[in-house]
């Protein structure tokens, strides 16, 4: 039998494991905890959570700049951001221009000393909007997985993510792909090497159970009805991994700083109404007025997901490992009746 992914974590007994599957506790950008700490600044809450698990040691003050439930494309920082993220020991980013108003702000600390982690330069994206695999497809993801190397690091350090899709960990392969060069970059502000080594391979492990996890969910979702109507284009990288068809977005980009058009919209309609789609896949995060609008026209559910940030605590979704099951067995409702 399969063991779920709370199961394998209880059996692991590593702290990363057992944070995974709890809830999580990382903080809102925010004065230093008091306990002499070196703060570490992810931009998301999703990426705060992660890294919180690889520093199963507690070195580090993880805290989340944009705040659960902001939406990473369009937030814009304060002053007070700015000067939190210029006395970090370091910053963590998504990359790939999904923070795409923090690009100075980034640009500005990098500049000052700070040391910029992203994420993005470190995994195999995939284009934006390309049904392609990303990068050497599956079969390399599926490698990684097994042996926790990339052999083609080389190559992804000189590529270019202009117009990639950002977000890359809706394939937990991804963020596992990412956990050696981010462990790195916590033994550069600070953390032991040994000891972070060893983070990095219980949340591999515990990723791994996930992944595996979220396949059995949506195993019960036929062939024929594995299509993906979503807000915006977010779930390219788990359709890829997952064997899903994304049809189409309300707004056609990887970026929420878009509006949907009345023809854009009428294409979707027509190809929501030939695919026979059942529903349409919302975001807590965003307004979904013109998905709504169009779920009703066409007789079709709207299903609300977390994309692009953890949920609020009761949510289901308090964590990065929560937040994927929670789509996933959404998306297997919704698909499968």
């Amino acid at each position: 039998m399969l063991l779920t992914f709370r199961t394998r974590a209880l059996l692991l007994g590593g702290s990363s494991a057992l944070a995974l599957a709890g809830g999580s506790s990382v903080a809102a950008i925010g004065p230093a905890s008091g306990e002499d700490r070196p703060v570490i600044v992810a931009t998301t809450s999703i990426w705060a959570d992660i890294v919180d698990q690889v520093d199963c040691g507690d070195v580090f003050d993880v805290q989340s700049l944009i705040p659960v439930g902001g939406d990473a494309h369009s937030f814009e920082p304060s002053i007070r951001d700015r000067d939190a993220l210029g006395d970090a020991a370091l910053v963590v980013a998504n990359g790939a221009d999904l923070e795409a108003q923090l690009h100075d702000t980034l640009e500005s600390v990098a500049g000052d000393g700070v040391p910029v982690f992203e994420v993005a330069e470190h995994v195999t994206t995939r284009p934006m909007g390309g049904d392609e695999e990303h990068a050497e497809g599956e079969e390399h993801a599926d490698e990684t997985v097994a042996d926790g190397t990339d052999e083609h690091a080389d190559e992804e350090d000189a590529h270019d993510h202009e117009g990639d899709d950002p977000h890359v960990w809706f394939d937990p392969t991804l963020v596992i792909e990412g956990l050696p060069a981010l462990g790195d970059a916590l033994v550069a502000a600070g953390a032991d090497a040994t000891a972070t080594a060893e983070c990095v391979g219980t949340v591999t492990t515990a990723l791994e159970g996930l992944d595996a996890e979220i396949t059995e969910v949506l195993s019960v979702v036929p062939d024929g009805q594995r299509q993906l109507v979503t807000n915006h284009d977010a779930l390219g990288y788990f359709a890829n991994r997952y064997h899903f068809e994304v049809l189409g977005s309300v707004l056609p980009s990887s970026s929420t700083l878009v509006e949907a058009s009345p023809a854009e919209l009428d294409a979707l309609s027509d190809a929501i109404d030939a695919e026979g789609v059942p529903a349409i896949f919302a975001e807590a995060l965003e307004a979904t007025d013109d998905a709504t609008t169009l779920g009703e026209r066409l007789g079709v559910d709207v299903v609300t997901l977390y994309t692009d940030s953890l949920g609020d605590e009761g949510s289901g979704a308090e964590t990065y490992a929560d937040m994927m099951l929670f789509d996933a067995n959404a998306i297997a409702t919704a698909l499968s009746d």
